[in-house]
């Protein structure tokens, strides 16, 4: 081992040698020269030439000083980076901190540089450029932007949204503990299920199946017990009954699942909501800090829960407000039995999942409960438009008489047929009935069904339900409009007598004059256009122009003859001792006054044309055969094009 007076003498050594090889030709003959003189001159006994050889090597000695001192300032000034008074290597402060670094190195008198500089290596006194290599990284927008998932034409809102999020996380956590499989499962409790959400996985063998029964496996019990499971030596042969997310043998030695937890209001919540599972293929790969770790990403899932689980409430409820907003505008224009049945199954197939709808009612008539309408998505086998359905041994009966809904999570494992015992379904998925109910009766039932089984929750039923009592409520309106009815005898809305009044009079009419052998006329009247009107006006529009149709009638008549309001777009005329040749000349008259009124709803200015058939009364002639008649000369007065009177 060296000592340390010998490393010093060795480093002094090294930098003559260095200063020596820096040196031109010139300048080494020159210090040469002076070195010469100096010893010559010590040889010399005249003082005089003694001092003249001294300022000659001086000279020379000052010439090599002065020449090497410039040289090296210049080099220094060209930015060569190295400090040659100090011999010490500097990096220029220009030069950029960001750049590569490789280093390129030129010496005069030297090829190379040291890999490494070390202590027992030479102090290098030369010329050395140190210069920035580019670093070889070439900067791609998709490493830190998904471009094609953010502007891709994919389906929109808060669920798919949750999806895409979900799987960029279980992308995340599979890179950070390089893992083999990591799965995102949810837990619906209401039917005992796991329902698998994503997963990343380099398996093949994963499974296809969407739903598994809550059983005995890992995932089972973190979901039951909301604690997590960390299994660091998992046997190959009991794999299977303890992951359970395998077609087969993996070769899966390392397994740990945390539970999620979620709360819509500021209290601790008892059960987990989903499960998030992670395995790898080393044994003992993760261990109780793998669990701490994981408890950030379980904080994240549940914010992202809590974020997309408000934003889908407000989705549904906004999707259930224009459900009802569409109802009602629907009831503005035809406030019907066949339009409330309608908009329920339509709505109801926009907010829920089904295959078949179906809406019971009572049908005062036949005294029974008959199936009004049926929605059938496949068009396969099912139950018929009025059949009567065995409101005693049924589900639909059973809830119909309980007043309270139902779910079937299967139906072929009721005991009860749907709706009676020889209909021809070959679902056999899950139902949901729910009643249609008001505060003084029960007027039917809303039926949904699903091939799939258990597709059904109480979440379906509360979403349902408003859309049900919105209809409810118009069942009862109409049925007290028809008692109010059956008192009144003038339409509310044109103020001549209503249908069921004019009926009456019609028929007493018709047996007077087939009693007395007198002449009657009945003239049947339409608005042409109706439906054009409508869309241009809208229905309160509509309902402006039959009151002002209406009133010009009623003043054309005399205090003995009735009008009425036969449908919603007729009206009828009873002409008392009038033959149907002077009820031509009435109705044409008529005819001309109307198409030359002129009529203004809001900011709008125009006039209807109206289309009539006329009937006259016969020997033993019935009113129901003189409407009739008068109803089918009308439609062809409105065939010829309108404005047209036509007698029978």
């Amino acid at each position: 081992m060296l000592s340390s007076n010998s490393m010093t003498d060795a480093r002094r050594l090294n930098t003559i040698n260095s200063w020596i090889s820096s040196l031109t030709l010139r300048q080494e003959l020159a210090a040469l020269s002076g070195v010469i003189l100096f010893f010559v001159g010590l040889a010399l006994s005249s003082i005089l030439l003694k001092i003249s050889v001294f300022v000659v090597a001086s000279s020379a000695i000052a010439y090599v000083v002065v020449t090497y001192r410039g040289r090296t300032s210049k080099d220094s000034t060209d930015g060569t980076g190295l400090d040659r008074e100090t011999g010490g290597l500097e990096e220029k402060a220009s030069a950029p901190p960001n750049e590569g670094l490789g280093i390129r190195t030129e010496m005069s008198g030297i090829s190379n540089l040291p890999d490494k500089l070390s202590p027992h290596a030479p102090e290098v006194s030369a010329s050395v450029e140190v210069e920035y290599q580019p670093r070889s990284y070439e900067f791609r927008l998709s490493d830190f932007f998904d471009l094609h998932e953010e502007t891709g034409t994919q389906e929109s809102g808060p669920k798919s949204e949750f999806a895409n999020l979900i799987k960029k996380v279980l992308a995340l956590v599979q890179n950070t503990y390089f893992a083999h499989t990591v799965a995102f499962f949810w837990v619906n409790r209401e039917k005992k299920q796991l329902v698998l959400e994503s997963y990343v996985s380099e398996s093949t063998r994963f499974t296809t199946h969407r739903r598994k029964e809550i059983g005995l496996d890992l995932i089972s019990q973190i979901a039951n017990t909301g604690k997590p499971q960390l299994v660091t030596e998992i046997n190959a042969l009991s794999q299977p009954e303890m992951l359970g997310y395998y077609e087969g043998v993996e070769s899966v030695k390392t397994f740990v699942g945390v539970p999620i937890f979620y709360s819509q209001f500021a209290i601790e919540p008892q059960n987990p909501v989903a499960v998030l599972a992670m395995d790898c293929l080393e044994q003992d790969a993760y261990g109780n800090e793998t669990l701490t770790s994981l408890g950030h990403v379980t904080k994240l899932v549940s914010g992202l829960i809590r974020s997309y689980t408000d934003k889908y409430d407000l989705l549904l409820d906004s999707e259930l407000l224009r459900s009802i907003t569409r109802m009602r505008d629907q009831l503005k224009i035809d406030f019907t039995l066949h339009t409330v049945v309608r908009s329920l199954v339509e709505e109801t197939s926009r907010l829920v999942g089904w295959d078949y709808v179906t809406v019971v009612l009572f049908d005062e008539t036949r005294k029974a409960w008959v199936i009004q309408t049926v929605m059938n998505r496949m068009n396969d086998p099912y139950v018929g438009v009025t059949n009567i359905v065995d409101h005693q041994r049924s589900l639909v009966g059973d809830v119909i008489q309980s007043a309270t809904h139902k779910i079937i999570d299967h139906v072929g494992e009721s005991n009860l047929p749907r709706f009676y015992r020889t209909e021809r379904c070959e679902s056999r998925g899950s139902l949901m009935i729910l009643p249609l109910n008001s505060l003084s009766r029960c007027y039917g039932a809303l039926v949904v069904e699903s091939k799939d089984v258990r597709s059904y929750s109480e979440s379906d039923v509360k979403l349902l339900q408003k859309i049900v009592d919105a209809s409810s409520w118009a069942l009862e309106i109409l049925g007290l409009t028809e008692v109010t009815n059956a008192y009144v005898t003038l339409d509310e809305t044109t103020g001549v007598a209503n249908h069921k009044y004019f009926m009456g009079r019609v028929q007493e009419e018709v047996q007077r004059a087939n009693d007395f052998s007198s002449e009657l006329s009945i003239v049947m009247i339409s608005i042409d256009s109706i439906s054009e009107h409508m869309n241009r006006i809208g229905k309160d529009g509509c309902d402006f122009v039959l009151q002002n149709v209406g009133r010009m009638i009623k003043n054309s008549i005399r205090p003995y003859d009735l009008v009425g309001r036969f449908d919603f777009n007729r009206f009828a005329v009873l002409l008392a001792n009038t033959t149907p040749n002077e009820a031509s000349l009435w109705a044409e008259k008529l005819r001309k006054n109307v198409a030359s009124n002129i009529i203004n709803v809001e900011s709008r200015s125009f006039s209807v044309t109206i289309s009539m058939g006329i009937s006259g009364a016969v020997n033993e002639i019935s009113d129901m055969d003189l409407l009739e008649k008068a109803d089918r000369v009308l439609k062809k007065a409105v065939e010829a094009g309108g404005n047209i009177v036509r007698v029978y």
